[in-house]
């Protein structure tokens, strides 16, 4: 029978609140006062905030993008809806309150459209976006300089209907465009001209390629000029290696999950029972975490190695997982959890625990963070990770009387050392990321009725 960790050791760390350490033997009964609240928690005293800036009227955080670290850190990338269209807000300035509308359906970047995808260049200076006009049945490739305060402009435009399209970066000049077309586009261009490499002036759009299925590479140096890979797969959202040379491709109801290799110019197939979520890649770009997206408590996170296209189980019942090094990857989890029991008591108490593991699992380090939760609890969690100060935010639920609470909490790697960082009821979404040097963590929480940007500096 698998289990989720194969410990050789277990190890208690204490969960500190603020500046007070609280014993990691029993579930922590009562919560320390707060002084700070985001839009859905309280921060746990003596956690120094940044700024805590309320969101629109009606803004809804998007769950699919954490807040996006612009300009070197100089501004903060919120995306959502407001009244069901799309809107990116950021948040600059002093203290990080001044606000402005980067890009909007109807309105920036999109005057005319709805934006379906977005991204940011690796060093935060230009959003791309990919923008449907359905009245004129075209996608359009825009990108928004962040510094200047000028119009979006459109680089690329592509004829017909899509069912999933997936934007990225490959390299700070080079822009990623994953496309499946609908079934009438992608027939209508049969009878088409595959487009090709022809340079356009940078001032102008390229011209309409048709609307076909592929991987285009949009180079956005000095002059524009798009390039086009047709493969031998369907295409869905795809998360880009570090190096830029290999993907994934999560799947969806149309299309497997699939491994995109640039350079050979070919796709393979992911064995996995589900669509996927690709939680992290290691800096070598030679392997990546994935999670099961049905998220019931019977899913997993593994880790795949690229060279011999095999996947391990990293955790049972999580969500929450990320490479600490090219060997080491710390997981949420629990590390007597088994698939049979997480399936037969998804709402039982476990101890909530971080394990850190080498690639075969055979010298895993179990810790536990000293408060229970539940296998379904567990897999609903997830984690980002910072190289920069080697530590982890791991937004994870506890059950308590009132119902689940969430929980916040900062892990630092080599002390082994936790912080309960902010806790409440459950209520919306909840997103976060890293500053470019690891010093800050924003955090967007709520939902359509209030939600807010908080950033914190974390105890070290």
């Amino acid at each position: 029978m698998l289990r989720s960790f194969l410990p050789t050791f277990t190890v208690a760390i204490a969960l500190t609140f603020g500046v007070v350490s609280c014993s990691t033997q029993t579930p922590h009964s009562s919560l320390p006062l707060a002084t700070v609240r985001t839009a859905t928690m309280d921060i746990t005293p003596g956690i120094e905030v940044l700024t805590r800036v309320a969101l629109p009227d009606g803004f809804v955080p998007s769950a699919d993008y954490p807040p996006m670290w612009l300009q070197a850190g100089q501004e903060v990338g919120i995306v959502g809806t407001q009244n069901g269209h799309a809107l990116v807000m950021g948040y600059g300035g002093i203290g990080y309150r001044t606000a402005r509308v980067i890009a909007q359906d109807g309105g920036v970047g999109a005057p005319d459209a709805s934006i379906v995808d977005l991204a940011p260049s690796p060093n935060g200076m230009v959003l791309a976006l990919a923008v449907a006009n359905s009245k004129e049945r075209r996608l359009d490739v825009v990108t928004r300089d962040l510094i200047s305060e000028g119009a979006a402009s459109p680089v690329s435009n592509f004829d017909g209907d899509f069912d999933s399209v997936s934007i990225g970066w490959l390299s700070e000049f080079n822009a990623s465009l994953a496309l499946r077309a609908h079934l009438e586009s992608e027939a209508a261009r049969e009878s088409a001209t595959v487009p090709d490499s022809t340079p356009t002036p940078e001032s102008n759009p390229a011209p309409s390629p048709a609307a076909s299925s592929g991987l285009y590479v949009i180079n956005l140096s000095g002059v524009v000029t798009t390039g086009y890979m047709k493969l031998d797969c369907q295409m869905s959202q795809l998360s880009w290696s570090p190096d830029g040379l290999v993907a994934v491709g999560s799947g969806d109801a149309e299309a497997l999950p699939t491994i995109i290799d640039r350079g050979k110019e070919s796709c393979r197939r992911i064995n996995a029972p589900t669509t996927l979520r690709v939680l992290d890649w290691a800096h070598d770009s030679k392997s990546f975490l994935y999670e099961e997206t049905e998220r019931t408590p019977g899913t997993a996170a593994y880790r795949f190695d690229l060279a011999s296209g095999a996947a391990r189980l990293v955790a049972i019942s999580s969500g929450a997982a990320a490479f600490v090094s090219d060997d080491q990857v710390l997981a949420l989890g629990n590390g007597a959890l088994t698939f049979r029991e997480a399936q037969r008591a998804p709402d039982g108490p476990v101890r909530a625990e971080l394990a850190l593991s080498n690639p075969s699992g055979t010298n895993t380090e179990v810790e536990s963070l000293g408060f229970n939760s539940t296998p379904a609890m567990l897999a609903a969690s997830k984690m980002t990770y910072t190289h920069e100060t080697d530590e982890a935010a791991i937004a994870t639920f506890g059950p308590t009387t009132e119902g689940p609470m969430r929980k916040l909490v900062i892990y630092s790697v080599a002390p082994r050392r936790a912080f309960l960082v902010a806790f409440g009821s459950v209520r919306g979404i909840l997103a976060m990321s890293w500053s470019p040097q690891g010093r800050y963590l924003a955090i967007v929480d709520g939902d359509g009725t209030a939600s807010a940007l908080t950033i914190v500096a974390p105890p070290r």
